[in-house]
């Protein structure tokens, strides 16, 4: 998705991968609601359960684990001479968000982002031991931004992939790929690889995917990311030809989430990354 904020993210705590994607759009979220137009920075960092409580005491004097922790670099609305301005350090621990899903009766993905939107709002000035009035605020804040997120947090990804890769017509190469779309508004658009036995004529998965997304009316800005599966035992890249029509169609910085046959190996990287040096509409100028 298209952003001018930075969100420097550390996975100390080495867990379930994909989720700077989600946290990114929370981000950006936030600070539409908000209704902030500066350029921003944060830092949140994954921790085990164990660090967590030692930080909990050390800085907030509580003998147990917390499931966020804040530290403000400063009140957010005063503007530094800095064109980028650091709200400063967002802690999370994942083992206690997932804890805590059983009490809510919510996806962990959701919970994990509630968090980070709880964290945020406390970098910007936000509240809620001090008075009914602000809690209400700040609860209010948080459940308007966490329902208007661009993000599904119930649809099962890996399932729809296999899905779509169960489609593929490959009666040449046998292999199979599957790739998923998703938009803004939370909606998946399938593609899977089509052989032609003339076969320059065959289309892959991601091309599919992609035409088929904007033969719908969507548009570039419209895409938030795009799942890819493939029938090797490792991680397959797109070809040559999908990374260049992807250049055109998505976002450079746009994540794309590939996936190995079974699931268990995962690679998460960006257009940007897939052709560092893409051929543009500039270049024919």
């Amino acid at each position: 998705m298209k952003t001018n904020h930075i969100l420097e993210f550390l996975n100390q705590a080495n867990h379930e991968k994909g989720l700077k994607e989600m946290f990114t759009i929370a981000f950006e979220q936030t600070l539409k609601v908000l209704k902030k137009e500066e350029q921003y920075r944060i830092s949140l960092t994954l921790v085990s359960k164990e660090e967590i409580h030692e930080l909990n005491k050390q800085y907030r004097d509580t003998d147990r684990p917390t499931d966020v922790l804040t530290f403000a670099f400063q009140e957010a609305d005063v503007l530094m001479m800095d064109e980028v301005i650091d709200l400063g350090n967002i802690i999370i621990s994942p083992e206690v968000a997932k804890e805590q899903c059983g009490q809510y009766n919510h996806p962990y993905r959701r919970e994990m982002a509630f968090l980070f939107i709880h964290g945020l709002l406390h970098a910007f000035g936000y509240e809620h031991h001090r008075s009914k009035e602000e809690a209400e605020e700040m609860y209010a804040l948080q459940n308007e931004i966490l329902n208007t997120m661009p993000y599904d947090f119930y649809t099962n990804i890996a399932k729809l992939l296999v899905e779509a890769q169960s489609h593929s017509r490959s009666p040449y190469s046998h292999f199979r790929v599957g790739a998923i779309v998703m938009t803004k508004d939370g909606k998946y658009h399938r593609g899977f690889n089509i052989e032609n036995s003339a076969y320059g004529d065959s289309m892959c998965a991601e091309r599919v995917a992609l035409f088929h997304t904007y033969a719908q009316g969507y548009t570039i800005d419209d895409i938030v990311s795009l799942s890819l599966i493939t029938d090797s035992d490792h991680v397959g890249t797109p070809c040559g030809s999908c990374r260049q029509v992807m250049s055109e169609l998505m976002n450079m910085h746009c994540p794309v989430h590939i996936f190995n046959n079974d699931l268990s190996k995962q690679l998460d990287t960006s257009v940007a990354d897939l052709l560092p040096y893409a051929f543009s509409e500039e270049d024919l100028k």
